[in-house]
């Protein structure tokens, strides 16, 4: 107890809980006697409750920085994937425009027809590398049920 107010604040608590605390505990003895089953229901039901959401959304056992990020990470996503997509068509149209040659309205409207057009065809190509993963995944799951 080196320090007087906290040896004075931990004296005056003790003597608090003598004084109140203490003399009122026997009187809760009986009433929590009837109580203490409905307790420890509402605990075993309070305990399944969370063992089933921290099994269903796991994320709810991350430390508190990493749910921050990632809920950072989703909100922001779009931002970032249309910062992405920006840089990929200004680019695209900037390699279609020195093909084309020359400046002016005439090369900026055939670079921006070719880049339309070369964007479709990478998206396309793209839904079909997709469409393509996703029909060999069927057929493996189809062999797998199957046995053929």
């Amino acid at each position: 107890m080196s320090n007087p107010y906290g040896a004075k604040g931990i004296d005056l608590t003790n003597a608090t809980y003598a004084k109140f605390v203490a003399p009122t505990l026997p009187y809760f003895k009986g009433p929590y006697s009837y109580v203490a089953p409905y307790v420890s229901k509402a605990d075993e039901l309070g305990d399944m409750s969370l063992s089933k959401i921290e099994e269903k959304v796991p994320i709810v056992k991350s430390e508190t920085k990493e749910i921050k990020q990632t809920a950072f990470d989703v909100a922001h996503w779009p931002f970032a994937k249309l910062g992405s997509s920006k840089d990929y068509v200004l680019s695209t149209y900037g390699e279609e425009y020195k093909k084309c040659g020359g400046d002016g309205v005439i090369a900026g409207s055939k670079a921006a027809i070719t880049s339309s057009l070369v964007i479709s065809a990478d998206v396309l190509s793209w839904v079909s590398s997709l469409l393509k993963a996703k029909k060999q995944e069927a057929r493996d799951t189809i062999k797998e049920k199957t046995g053929k």
